[in-house]
């Protein structure tokens, strides 16, 4: 792959991982708030008050995890395994229509995820032998 288009290819997985983070770091600290509409949504939903606060604190780490190459990769993980199971929960909720607000960020957490695995810091190194 030429330097330049590796160059622009680094520079696209930033911009989506500074927008991923912005947008789960912010969503992820209103879930640990009691008077917020996430809060009222997951009374809705029927998921008791710890299962919100878990749901919070691991968008806030999936947000930090973005912000360096080496970690990128498992934050977006944990962004996918959150966008399927809220996917989930509105088809069990017999609101299919609304699993569309849960696809673009799972798109391009899966972008990152494929786009920063060779960077993931448990990816085993390979062993040359001598």
């Amino acid at each position: 792959m030429g330097r330049h288009r590796q160059v622009m290819l680094d520079l696209f997985l930033w911009v989506v991982a500074l927008f991923l983070a912005y947008v789960f770091g912010k969503q992820g600290l209103a879930k640990f708030s009691d008077t917020s509409g996430w809060a009222q949504a997951f009374r809705l939903w029927h998921f008791p008050v710890w299962f919100r606060i878990l749901v919070g604190a691991a968008e806030t780490a999936a947000a930090l995890l973005l912000l360096t190459r080496r970690t990128a990769s498992g934050g977006a993980m944990v962004i996918i395994v959150i966008m399927i199971g809220a996917m989930g929960t509105h088809v069990w909720w017999h609101h299919p229509g609304q699993v569309t607000s849960e696809v673009f960020p799972l798109l391009l957490a899966t972008l990152v995820a494929v786009g920063r695995r060779k960077s993931f810091l448990l990816r085993r190194q390979a062993v040359t032998v001598p």
